[in-house]
């Protein structure tokens, strides 16, 4: 039996009308090891999350829904029939072990480097500025640079790869999407005044810069039914570069989540903010301050994520703050995590060394309580 304090996470959940064996989610991990340069899923990454089945629900990593999208070397995509090949051997091997996967879509934008395209061009932003952050290359990393603002046809071809790329996702039999709306990446580089100066329908109100987001939203509802599209969306910052909070960021995430509601959505992830906040408008949004924050405005689903132990996470469910907790970290260094949970178990300890490479080391072998 599961500790007392954690007794509320092996409750089932019905998240649309597919049914969780636990509210445990596996959060979306950049890891890595696609292979290059097709960004193929190969069968080590089927292992990997075969391996980790036994959520509740799996979130893969950033999964880029383009070439032009792509800003992580290693990472995968779901766009070619090679990549839908992929992935259909990772969600085969997932469901015969009695797993539930969703694909995060993902398109870096600014946050890129020329060096990752193969025709040497900018990457592409809503506006010409740099987001300030580092860009990961093959062999390290290196500072963004400078993007090329998105011209109307740019963003019209933005809004067709993540339709074409929800389509190859349901071809490669995945049970949903989630559109990554979050932290640094395309949609909120739209949302954010800093790196969005535009003055067209795409720039300058609140309500235009929210635009790319839900006209994309409206062309993945082609492709899948509601249920079974998550976005990933929120306040949490990086704090660093281009995207540190300013007095529009709580007022811009509001207005997110409230359209949100419409749309009886699979879910919302949020991530609890962990960075420091000391000096800026939304200070009053550290750690669990957000979470119940946003829950007061969306009614449907949440996925609660970032610096959650069994332990808090089983609070907030019982708090009524969220619904269904996603471990990121000890998802990588457990494979059996919600068994852990379950049994109240010490947790491997992590190799952070490893968390991005393209062998096995720091990725499928981790042993599970069986194993120990």
């Amino acid at each position: 039996m599961p500790g007392k304090t954690t007794n509320v996470l092996f409750t089932p959940y019905t998240l649309g009308d597919l049914k969780l064996k636990s509210r445990i989610v596996m959060a979306p991990l950049t890891r890595t090891r696609a292979e290059y340069p097709g960004k193929v899923p190969n069968e080590l990454m089927a292992e990997y999350y075969t391996q980790r089945a036994g959520a509740g629900l799996i979130i893969t990593e950033g999964t880029f829904v383009s070439e032009q999208g792509q800003g992580w070397y290693g990472a995968p995509g779901v766009y070619t029939t090679e990549q839908a090949a992929g992935w259909r051997r990772v969600t085969d091997s997932v469901h015969r072990a009695g797993g539930l996967i969703f694909v995060q879509l993902w398109h870096q934008g600014s946050v890129s480097h020329r060096s990752l395209h193969d025709d040497g061009q900018l990457p592409l932003g809503p506006s010409a500025v740099n987001p300030q952050q580092m860009i990961h290359i093959k062999g390290g990393t290196i500072p963004s640079e400078t993007p090329r603002e998105m011209s109307l046809q740019d963003i019209k071809q933005a809004v067709e790869d993540f339709r074409h790329a929800a389509q190859v996702a349901r071809d490669a039999g995945f049970d949903g999407v989630q559109i990554q709306a979050g932290f640094v990446y395309l949609f909120q580089q739209f949302l954010h005044e800093v790196t969005n100066r535009r003055t067209d329908e795409y720039g300058s109100t609140l309500e235009n810069r929210a635009r790319l987001l839900f006209e994309t939203l409206e062309a993945v509802l082609e492709v899948w039914p509601s249920h079974r599209i998550g976005v990933k969306a929120g306040p949490m910052m990086s704090e660093r570069g281009a995207f540190r909070a300013t007095d529009e960021t709580l007022r811009t995430s509001e207005y997110v989540y409230r359209r949100m509601a419409g749309y009886n959505l699979s879910h919302i992830l949020v991530m609890r903010q962990n960075a420091d906040l000391a000096g800026t408008p939304i200070e009053h949004m550290s750690g669990d301050a957000v979470v119940h924050h946003f829950r007061r405005l969306y009614p449907g689903t949440l996925i609660l994520n970032v610096g959650l132990n069994a332990a808090n996470g089983a609070s907030l469910v019982t708090e009524g703050a969220g619904d269904l907790i996603a471990f990121g970290r000890d998802y990588i260094a457990n494979p059996d995590l919600a068994e852990r949970i379950r049994r109240d178990a010490p947790l491997n300890e992590q190799r952070p060394a490893y968390f991005y490479g393209s062998s096995s080391i720091g990725y499928t072998d981790y042993p599970t309580l069986s194993q120990s």
